[in-house]
C-alpha cells in the first residue's frame, strides 16, 4: 500500500506554467543560453568547447535544434551527449595526494545548452512550486533561516509550558 499524506496541500503548476515548460524549444531560447555561456573552457568529451560552437553556429544551429526537437519528442538522446568525464587537475607542481587536485567535469557542449534551456525554464516557475518553508537551495533564503525559526518555536513553547 502507498502511503498517503492526508492534510498536506502541496503546490501545483497552472496550466501556464505547465505550458510553459512544455512547449518545444525555440531557437531564440537556445540563443540566449549560448550568448550567456563563457565559451573559453576546457572541452568535453566530444572534443568541443563553447567558443567553438558560438564560432559555427550558423552552420550546425539547424542539427542543433534537431538535436533539442528530438529530445523534447522522446524525452532521450544519444548515449554520448550526456558522457561526462572528470578530470583531476594538479594544484601543485608535484602533486601527492588527492588534495593537491582539482577536479573538474568535461561535459559536452549540446548537454550544457540543454541543461541551461531546461534550468532557465524552470527557474520562471519554481516560486510557484516550492513552499515558503523550504531554505535551503533557493535564492534569497538560507539553511540558516531554519535554525533561527526552530529556535523561535522552541522558545516559544517553553514559555507556554
Amino acid at each position: 500500500m502507498r502511503p498517503r499524506m492526508t492534510g498536506v496541500c502541496f503546490k501545483k503548476l497552472t496550466e501556464a506554467e505547465s505550458c510553459l515548460l512544455e512547449k518545444d524549444f525555440n531557437l531564440e531560447e537556445v540563443r540566449l543560453v549560448l550568448s550567456k555561456c563563457e565559451g573559453n573552457k576546457a572541452p568535453g568529451p566530444d572534443g568541443f568547447n563553447l567558443n567553438f560552437v558560438k564560432a559555427h553556429w550558423r552552420d550546425i544551429q539547424e542539427d542543433f535544434m534537431n538535436f533539442m526537437k528530438e529530445f523534447h519528442n522522446d524525452w532521450s538522446m544519444v548515449k554520448d551527449v550526456n558522457r561526462t568525464h572528470v578530470v583531476l587537475i594538479p594544484k601543485v607542481g608535484r602533486p601527492e595526494t588527492i588534495k593537491d587536485f582539482r577536479p573538474i567535469s568535461l561535459v559536452s557542449s549540446m548537454y550544457k545548452i540543454l541543461a541551461k534551456v531546461l534550468a532557465n525554464r524552470l527557474r520562471k516557475v519554481m516560486d510557484a512550486i516550492i513552499g515558503e518553508s523550504q531554505m535551503a537551495f533557493v535564492k534569497n533564503r538560507q539553511i540558516s533561516d531554519s535554525f533561527v525559526i526552530a529556535e523561535e518555536i522552541i522558545r516559544k513553547w517553553k514559555n507556554d509550558k
